[in-house]
C-alpha cells in the first residue's frame, strides 16, 4: 500500500543533456532531510507555470554512491507541446517545486528467482539504474537479463554503466535492440525488446517481470506473458510517456556522445549479441 510521506520543498540544482531528445535534471532537497525510498520507485513532483500549479511522477534514477541521499535525479525526454517539457526544459539551475513519495511496486523482488528479467524502453531506464546495486549479492542466487530498447547508439543512455556492470558480472545479460538503425556489430540487435524477449522463452516457473517504458512495448508484452501462464505478481508494470519530439535548451550543459565515445561503445558492445 502506498503511503506519501509529507511534501518537500526543492530546487534545481544541475541540467545536462544525454542526448537529443533526453536529459537529467538534479534536485536538491531543501529540508535537509534525507531521501528514503526503494530502488525503481517514484516521487510525485508539483511544480507552477503561467497557468499554475501541475503534477507529475518521474521514477527516481539516483544510482551514484550517496549514503545519504539528498538530491533527487531525474531522466526525462522531452514531449511535444508537453506542459512540463516546457517548463523543465526551458528552466535553469534554482528552480523550485515540491515532491513526495515514495510511492510504487516496481521493486527487486524480496527472493531472487532463476532468472530476472528487467525490461525498459527510452527514459522507462531510471528505474533501473538505481537497482544495479542490489543486484550485486543477488546475481549470486539467479540471472538477470536486462533489455533495453531505443532508437539508436546515440540514444542509448547510460551506456556505459551499463556495459561495465556486465563486464563484472557475468550472470548480468545485457540486450540492447535499436528500432531505428541497421545491427553494426554482433553485440547490436535490430527491432524492439518485445521481439528479443521472446526468444529468451521466458518460464513461469523460474521468471519474474520488471517492465517499464513505452506503453505499447508493456501492452504488447503482458498479454503474451499471460498467455503463457506468467501471474500478475511476477510481472510488474510501469507505463510511460514516449518522447516526441526534440526541444532544444541553450542554458544547459551540453553533453552529447562523441563520435569517438560512440566507437569506443561499439567496441565494448561486440561480446553482447541477442
Amino acid at each position: 500500500m502506498e503511503q506519501a510521506l509529507n511534501h518537500f520543498d526543492i530546487e534545481l540544482i544541475r541540467l545536462r543533456t544525454l542526448s537529443s531528445s533526453t536529459y537529467d535534471f538534479r534536485f536538491q532537497r531543501l529540508d535537509g532531510s534525507c531521501l528514503e525510498f526503494e530502488p525503481g520507485q517514484f516521487f510525485r513532483f508539483e511544480f507552477t507555470d503561467d497557468e499554475g500549479e501541475f503534477e507529475r511522477s518521474y521514477s527516481l534514477c539516483n544510482f551514484e554512491d550517496d549514503v545519504e541521499p539528498r538530491h533527487l535525479d531525474l531522466v526525462i525526454s522531452t514531449v511535444e507541446n508537453g506542459r512540463s517539457s516546457r517548463l523543465l526544459f526551458g528552466s535553469k539551475v534554482g528552480l523550485r517545486g515540491r515532491a513526495s513519495g515514495p510511492f510504487g511496486r516496481l521493486v527487486l523482488p524480496k527472493v531472487m528467482p532463476q532468472r530476472l528479467f528487467l525490461v525498459a524502453t527510452s527514459v522507462g531506464i531510471a528505474p533501473f539504474m538505481p537497482m544495479l546495486a542490489g543486484l550485486e549479492s543477488m546475481l549470486l542466487a539467479g540471472e538477470v537479463h536486462f533489455l533495453y530498447g531505443t532508437r539508436d547508439l546515440s540514444e542509448f543512455i547510460y551506456g556505459d554503466q551499463l556495459v561495465e556492470f556486465a563486464d563484472r558480472h557475468s550472470g548480468f545479460h545485457l540486450h540492447v535492440c535499436f528500432s531505428r538503425c541497421d545491427p553494426m556489430t554482433a553485440g547490436q540487435i535490430r527491432g524492439y525488446v518485445q521481439d528479443a524477449l521472446f526468444r529468451l522463452t521466458p518460464s513461469p516457473a523460474t521468471d519474474h517481470f520488471l517492465l517499464c517504458g513505452n506503453p505499447k512495448m508493456i501492452d504488447d508484452i503482458y498479454p503474451k506473458l499471460k498467455q503463457l501462464g506468467f501471474g500478475v505478481k511476477q510481472v510488474i508494470r510501469e507505463k510511460y510517456v514516449f518522447a516526441k519530439a526534440v526541444s532544444k535548451v541553450s542554458n544547459s550543459e551540453k553533453t552529447p556522445m562523441s563520435e569517438e565515445q560512440k566507437r569506443i561503445l561499439v567496441e565494448k558492445m561486440k561480446k553482447y549479441s541477442s
